[in-house]
């Protein structure tokens, strides 16, 4: 006993180890591909956002190039504007309005761009025949002349300039944006992944660059020089991915490797001191346990063995100071010895109550054709009194009688519809003009075998839900159909529509297993179709009278 007990325990102890193992090992692996698909995610998301952005930017540098080049004469009037004083210009602009009927002010078209465009922050317009450009600013809006060589820098979008009137280029539109809407969308994308990302022009400008504000600032300095003199391939131990976007731009986003491996070990250091803590304690427990479970199984064993030799009065000695498990096991084992020498005497009781059983179902039986009969006798009678009316009800009542009475199992379509006529007819009786049904079932399912008592539960589930009858107005419809190889059955009612997340639980409700005796008449009609047909679908629903229908459906068996 002793050493199959320490093969057992050194066996639990490896097989627990290896699970804890196991478990952490997949929570590990989890967790990496986890950050690596974040990772993946940050970047595609990064990537979207300022492709959009930029091609809003473009957008709104190519809508203040095709205005100026809408046509000559405004062309001509930025001329005028670089070449001339301000009071010059005026005159021109004056006497241009009276001629051409067209009044363009070049320096108030300039601050209408930056009311009609919030994001833009610097617009720089040149001409090829002229060195003097027209610079403005979020904080100028009205521009100034400026050398062109000067009115230019580097993360400007360009768009240019077509004179209508040559059809050729004649200058260049450059606008810088304001990026702190962007920077912020990055900053929540990123989400302390430590993205760093550029984005390139078609000519190689590096048009704008973004840090996650996790990156300290010295890191950043150097990120963007080496990005600056070498490009991509000046970034060693950094893991990038390359996006083209349309016309030539280009979006590069890159993480630190070594920052990605201690964000990496952040994550996972969690989960392996979990591992390590709960390894140690269960392993702990699981000795300390086997060692105190010794002396009691030992115990246990000794008295399974004298019993073994016809010793019935032996008992387990039970230690109170052991777990509950083994006490209870002992308890057990005390009461099993008890109950032996008492075994003959038992088994002959239990006979005997098998057989009172017997004789109440017997009687159970007996009750119930009793009162069928008798209800018969009392139908006979009424007819031969001329009380038609008293006879139907009572040939209907002793119908569903017989149908409790009978112990078939299955039933056909044709007979559970008279059932339920006999149903429906005994509460018509009872409150006159205040019901009316409608049963429009097609011949061909009259032999259809179905379990019994499958229709009226649910016309019962009416009377006791949907009814009534202090209006006049009730109804019921039940409607049976074969269509593409299923049976359709559908029992319509305009009682009352069910709440749409009580009826969501209902239906869910209907498939779960009926435990013990709660269960529900539809959830007990869901069960027994279940098991008699095949492919059995049921659905409750509102409908568009005021109530609710209850669908059924199985595959039509010849």
């Amino acid at each position: 006993m002793k050493s199959s007990f320490q093969r057992l325990m050194l066996g639990f102890t490896v097989i627990l180890s290896l699970i804890i193992c196991i478990t952490t090992a997949i929570f590990l692996n989890v967790s990496i591909k986890n950050y690596k698909l974040e990772q993946k995610n940050v970047q595609n998301l990064a990537i979207t956002k300022v492709s959009d952005e930029l091609q809003n930017e473009i957008t709104i540098t190519n809508n203040i190039a095709n205005y100026i080049s809408e046509n000559q004469s405004r062309i001509n009037n930025i001329h005028n504007y670089l070449r001339n004083d301000p009071a010059k210009y005026s005159k021109q602009i004056i006497d241009d309005s009276y001629q051409n009927n067209d009044y363009f002010n070049w320096p108030k078209a300039n601050e209408s761009f930056y009311v009609t465009y919030p994001t833009l922050t610097n617009l720089s317009v040149q001409f090829d025949d002229i060195n003097i450009a027209s610079q403005s600013s979020r904080y100028n809006t009205n521009g100034k002349k400026i050398a062109s060589n000067k009115a230019f820098n580097p993360r400007m979008i360009y768009s240019n300039i077509i004179s209508p009137q040559q059809a050729s280029i004649v200058g260049i539109v450059g606008a810088n944006y304001d990026q702190k809407i962007l920077n912020k969308d990055l900053n929540r994308i990123s989400n302390h992944t430590k993205l760093q990302l550029v984005l390139m022009s078609q000519d190689g400008r590096v048009l704008y660059n973004f840090a996650d504000k996790s990156i300290s600032n010295s890191e950043r300095k150097q990120i963007r020089k080496i990005f600056n003199d070498k490009g991509v391939a000046g970034l060693k131990d950094y893991s990038y991915k390359k996006a083209d976007l349309d016309k030539g731009y280009i979006v590069y986003t890159f993480f630190n490797d070594i920052d990605s491996k201690k964000l990496i070990f952040k994550r996972i250091l969690p989960i392996l001191v979990c591992g390590i803590i709960v390894l140690s304690l269960l392993l702990g427990s699981f000795i300390a346990i086997f060692t105190r479970y010794k002396k009691q199984l030992s115990e246990i064993i000794k008295t399974t063995k004298q019993v073994s030799n016809n010793d019935l009065n032996a008992r387990v000695k039970i230690d109170s100071g052991h777990y509950g498990d083994l006490n209870l096991l002992s308890h057990s084992i005390n009461t099993m010895l008890d109950e032996i020498n008492n075994y003959i005497n038992t088994i002959y009781k239990m006979r005997i109550a098998q057989q009172d059983a017997h004789m109440k179902s017997l009687q159970a039986q007996i009750s119930p054709h009793f009162m069928a009969n008798t209800l018969e006798y009392i139908r006979m009678s009424a007819l031969d009194i001329g009380a038609r009316d008293l006879a139907k009800v009572v040939f209907s009542f002793a119908s569903l009688l017989r149908s409790n009475v009978g112990n078939q199992v299955q039933s056909t379509i044709k007979a559970e519809i008279k059932l339920v006529k006999n149903y429906i007819f005994l509460y018509q009786v009872r409150f006159p003009d205040k019901l009316a049904y409608q049963i429009n079932v097609d011949p061909d399912l009259d032999n259809v075998k179905i379990p019994k008592f499958t229709l009226q539960p649910i016309i019962e589930n009416y009377f006791a839900h949907g009814v009534n009858f202090a209006n006049g107005n009730n109804a019921v419809e039940v409607k049976g159909w074969l269509e593409n190889g299923r049976v359709n059955i559908w029992v319509i009612d305009n009682g009352k529509h069910i709440d749409v997340e009580e009826l969501s639980k209902l239906n869910l409700h209907l498939q779960e297993p009926i435990v013990g005796d709660k269960s529900i008449g539809l959830q007990n009609v869901y069960a027994r179709m279940l098991n008699y047909t095949h492919n059995f679908k049921m659905m409750i629903i509102n409908n568009r009278y005021g109530g609710v229908t209850v669908k059924l459906s199985f595959d039509f068996e010849s």
